[in-house]
């Protein structure tokens, strides 16, 4: 394999060394060249070429891919997955743009991988949506389009629109043509040829939104719930973000799901390798049954959990893709957070629960004053598992657009890099450096709190071993694998294409203060506010992707006050935690608890817990007046 290696260039801007870092800083140190790290992929042609093409003869071609919903996008249970959603209930779709070469006509190719039912009814195409008056309850709206897809081959059916039927003219170039598949699998009638098997055979799409002239999917809606848009600088994850979806009096269907929702230009066949991979997530590895109901045992997977484990499946830590919570102390032990250890020889690199029992036993407070008065009451975790441990609390992150923050190239986030704080901010973020542990090459670290893994490979394969005690080809156990590489592929591509939600409220006025605030205060020197993908990652979904996810990537030194127990010199830096989702927390998880050792109940209380590089940001934020301080934490709970 072709391989770049990257060198750090030169460090410094000597004019400005240490002016606020500290302390100064040896000019032969901002001079120092980094090591190198092999970059995480090669260049080269993506898997499955490009999501968007313009033809010879100027016709503009579009490929998506999609899953099966169990009802319509503005009603309860249209983001849920029901009983074998992963066998066989993905398409691919096209979509063929002739308005872009002058004329007014869009072709839509269905194509799913399943047969479409032969006797029952035909596959349905409704477009253009029409919206009626907020306030009509989850179904005030119709489609002004709505008629049969013509099958043209086994699994190809198409429909030719020809009118923009919700303004009834022509379609022209910047028009949002939205439509929906109202779908019949093999097996729908009793005389059905090939019929997909168990579980229900009429199903319902995602209502897909397609520009006009433009090319590609678009999460833009004219939905009046008020939920509209998202505006562009909204679109936190870039081409995977999810639109907004909510019933018409604006309360969001199934809000504990949006984390769940795949990527919005997720490609084939990604789509339906991420829905076998959900179903191995939520897996348990010691009955093989589904953490949700309708769906088989999955008796291949049983009988693989162990002999170590902090739980039995990955959903149970991660409900719903989000953070962990924290039980009352001194109640149930605790589930969703692990201790890393640290020169332990008893019990390894991870503290499991059949060892010894870990308990929240109670917690640490204090208060702090804010400038117009306010008493805030911070709480630290004290937990114990019977014995003194050199450790590191560890809670469950949320993992929405993982595949982004693997896609982004190593020469961006290394370019933001400044140990030594040459350029005087301050802020001194350090690349971690990690060998593979599949070649041995050094590599840039992205995931995890410390940055301790190099692709989400690693850190599926990482969790496998050290959460649930099941093996694979990285990290075996007397050199076998119990779970095969398809399928720690198919859990890896499930976590890369995870969808990341818009910001809500983006231009409402209070938020946009706050946006104003975040920027003017410094917050954004680490949870920086853009990024870029490269173009280097197999998938194309993932390439070339502006991206707002809030995080440089790099370690920090946060201060003494969050020093985690490990003993090690670097005991007090974290990555940058990404910001993008914060805003579900509650939705999702069903409670807060932030920062790695989820001591923060609210997105205040997790500024107030700042130290080491982001104190001068934090002492701002205490200083802030009322309505200044509500205003970022809007913006902040609006991510």
């Amino acid at each position: 394999m072709l391989r770049r290696v990257l060198w750090l260039g030169w460090l410094g801007i000597l004019g400005g060394c240490g002016l606020l870092g500290g302390g100064p800083t040896e000019p032969e140190q901002c001079e120092q060249a980094a090591p190198a790290v092999v970059p995480l992929f090669a260049p080269g042609p993506s898997e499955t070429g490009p999501i968007v093409m313009r033809r010879p003869d100027g016709v503009i071609v579009t490929t998506a891919s999609g899953r099966v919903r169990p009802r319509h996008e503005r009603e309860d249970r249209f983001m849920h997955f029901e009983g074998h959603y992963f066998e066989h209930r993905s398409f691919r779709f096209t979509i063929e743009d002739h308005v872009a070469a002058g004329a007014s006509s869009i072709k839509v190719i269905y194509e799913p991988i399943a047969d479409p039912s032969t006797y029952g009814p035909t596959t349905n195409f409704r477009a253009w949506k029409m919206y009626g008056p907020a306030g009509n309850g989850p179904q005030s709206y119709t489609f002004a389009d709505n008629g049969v897809l013509t099958q043209v081959a086994p699994r190809r059916l198409e429909k030719t629109v020809t009118r923009n039927a919700r303004e009834s003219r022509p379609i022209k170039v910047g028009d949002i043509f939205d439509f929906e598949f109202g779908i019949f699998l093999a097996g729908f009638d009793a005389a059905d040829p090939s019929s997909i098997g168990d579980g229900a055979k009429s199903y319902y799409s995602d209502t897909f939104r397609y520009q006009v002239g433009v090319g590609g999917l678009t999460p833009e809606t004219f939905d009046t719930t008020g939920l509209l848009g998202p505006v562009e600088s909204a679109r936190l994850g870039g081409g995977l973000t999810v639109p907004h979806i909510a019933f018409a009096n604006g309360t969001p269907v199934g809000p504990e799901m949006a984390f769940s929702q795949l990527a919005l230009n997720t490609q084939s066949p990604h789509q339906q390798l991420a829905l076998e991979g959900r179903r191995l997530f939520h897996t348990r590895f010691d009955t093989g049954g589904h953490s949700e109901p309708y769906n088989p045992i999955f008796s291949e997977q049983a009988g693989k959990l162990g002999p170590h484990f902090n739980t039995t499946s990955c959903s149970a830590c991660h409900v719903h893709n989000g953070r962990g919570t924290l039980p009352a102390p001194g109640s149930a032990p605790v589930e969703s957070l692990v201790l890393k250890l640290y020169g332990d020889d008893a019990y390894g690199s991870q503290l499991q629960p059949q060892e010894a029992p870990l308990r929240l036993v109670r917690y640490e407070t204090r208060q702090v004053t804010l400038g117009d008065g306010q008493v805030v009451t911070l709480k630290k975790p004290v937990f114990d598992a019977g014995r003194s441990l050199h450790a590191s609390p560890r809670l469950a992150r949320q993992l929405v657009g993982m595949g982004l923050f693997e896609a982004i190239d190593e020469s961006t986030i290394l370019a933001r890099a400044d140990e030594h704080d040459c350029d005087g901010n301050g802020i001194s973020g350090r690349a971690q450096q990690v060998k593979d542990p599949v070649t041995g090459e050094l590599r840039l670290g992205r995931f995890g709190w410390k940055a301790e893994k190099v692709s989400v490979r690693h850190q599926v394969a990482d969790a496998l071993d050290a959460d649930l005690g099941v093996t694979t080809s990285i990290f075996p156990r007397n050199g076998a694998a119990e779970l095969s590489d398809d399928d720690l592929q198919r859990l890896t591509v499930y976590m890369q294409l995870l969808g990341v939600l818009p910001q809500r409220n983006a231009t409402d006025p209070k938020v946009e203060r706050g946006a104003k605030l975040f920027a003017s205060i410094g917050c954004a020197g680490c949870h920086v506010t853009a990024t870029l993908t490269g173009d280097s990652h197999p998938f194309e979904e993932l390439r070339a992707q502006k991206v707002r996810p809030f995080t440089d990537m790099l370690l920090h030194d946060m201060g003494p006050d969050l020093a985690d127990d490990s003993g090690r010199p670097e005991a007090s830096e974290w990555r940058t935690a990404p910001l993008w989702g914060v805003g579900f927390t509650r939705e999702v998880s069903g409670s807060v608890h932030l920062l790695h050792d989820g001591r923060a109940g609210s997105v205040l209380e997790a500024i107030l817990w700042h130290g080491g590089e982001a104190k001068p940001m934090r002492d701002t934020v205490v200083a802030l007046s009322k309505d200044s301080r509500e205003a970022l934490i809007a913006y902040l709970e609006s991510l």
